[in-house]
């Protein structure tokens, strides 16, 4: 995975997540979620688009999200409903998790040494053991 962030970095310049989607055409709309989605990754045909929750407009926690709904898109998961579905999850969340860790270090030139640093963009408290 990490080589995998790495690589989309050197592509883009960049490890911000709205350029990066920015780059690979990939829309964002931000809806009308209500308190339950703050995101979700749609494909129609040729089009992808990150719908983000209105909730989370101008927020640092905006940039996991993005990030994660990225993960799918890069790791080409399908929308499912099963097994696969929690594993997929997972694996966003940790490519959101490699990805924000390299932003913040792109930011503040310099590695993020403690899950706080990473929480204010949105990661979630369960992957902070994989910083």
């Amino acid at each position: 995975m990490n080589r995998m962030v790495h690589t989309i970095g050197n592509e883009n310049n960049t490890y911000n997540p709205f350029i990066i989607a920015k780059n690979k055409d990939i829309e964002i709309k931000y809806i009308d979620f209500g308190i339950e989605n703050y995101g979700q990754l749609i494909r129609i045909e040729d089009s992808n688009i990150i719908l983000l929750s209105q909730l989370i407009k101008g927020m640092k926690k905006s940039f996991f999200i993005v990030a994660h709904e990225l993960g799918h898109y890069v790791l080409k998961h399908k929308n499912q409903v099963s097994d696969a579905r929690v594993r997929d999850e997972f694996e966003a969340n940790f490519f959101a998790t490699e990805l924000c860790f390299e932003f913040y270090r792109e930011q503040h030139n310099k590695k993020a040494t403690q899950p706080r640093q990473l929480l204010e963009y949105g990661m979630p408290m369960e992957m902070a053991m994989f910083i």
